[in-house]
């Protein structure tokens, strides 16, 4: 691939960050991270820079990822310094998304502001069921709001939760028609459903359909594996809003560019998906 690859789905994986899942979480990683995985080895940011030049990668999303709520087992939660610190050392490599934890109420509303207007990041992202709610519970509507407030994209995660150990359970209640009410409350919020919204695609495909600031990242699970609703998608009606991520470091970024090019995308979609979309939701300056 010769054209600008934008990742929007880029989570840290150095020591650092490895250091902050529990011992449960990592063998659970190495798990549900297939079929391309770095799995719970460590990766320091500059052999993830190395990684992205060797792919072509122009620039990545970087999460600053929040999952669990602080305190019980399991929660993993990433300074916002770490990867504000990424994307001063990358400037125009890495861009920053903030993470949401629903249960810290106004303070994380004042943080997610902070980090965005203060320091560039330029959207935020939240895995709701690592705290036990529905993309559509009032917790979160304030964070909403903000984002609208600043005109920035929030990603949510739309599908399945693989989380299931003696000290974590985490319900999968990321099914697409919890969107709908906050398209119909905010219908100019950019909500970006991460995770291709497997195994529920046809009803986030329908969600999209419905509700035109509802976008897709086709991330997570390889294309060619998650059937044809998908791939007509992209081909034809959702081509403005597709994105490409990889979730690294859940999968190789050459393994997924190269089942990008088996899709055999025409010239007018390939562009879209790799970058283009990404670029004008995000404003990117590349």
């Amino acid at each position: 691939m010769s054209q600008m690859i934008i990742d929007v789905s880029v989570h840290l994986s150095d020591k650092a960050a490895k250091s902050a899942q529990s011992t449960w979480e990592r063998p659970l990683l190495n798990r549900i991270h297939t079929p391309h995985t770095h799995g719970s080895s460590a990766i320091s940011i500059e052999e993830q820079i190395s990684q992205m030049d060797s792919a072509g990668i122009t620039a990545a999303l970087l999460v600053a990822t929040k999952v669990g709520r602080v305190g019980l087992p399991g929660t993993w939660q990433v300074d916002p310094e770490t990867v504000l610190s990424a994307t001063k050392k990358y400037k125009g490599r890495f861009f920053g998304l903030m993470g949401i934890d629903p249960f810290s109420g106004m303070n994380g509303v004042k943080e997610l502001e902070k980090y965005v207007l203060d320091h560039g990041f330029v959207g935020a992202h939240v895995v709701p069921h690592w705290f036990g709610m529905r993309p559509d519970d009032a917790r979160l509507f304030p964070f909403y709001a903000k984002c609208l407030e600043l005109d920035i994209p929030i990603q949510i995660h739309i599908g399945s939760s693989l989380v299931h150990t003696p000290f974590q359970q985490t319900q999968s209640l990321g099914d697409p028609t919890s969107l709908d009410e906050i398209a119909y409350t905010m219908p100019f919020l950019k909500m970006v459903a991460t995770n291709s919204g497997w195994p529920w695609i046809e009803e986030l495909i329908s969600a999209s359909n419905k509700h035109e600031n509802i976008y897709v990242v086709v991330d997570k699970h390889p294309v060619s594996a998650l059937g044809g609703p998908l791939l007509n998608f992209i081909k034809s009606w959702g081509i403005n809003r597709i994105l490409f991520g990889a979730d690294f470091p859940s999968a190789t970024y050459q393994e997924v560019l190269a089942e990008i090019d088996q899709l055999d995308l025409s010239e007018k979609v390939k562009p879209r998906l790799m970058a283009q979309n990404a670029v004008e939701l995000y404003k990117l300056p590349l």
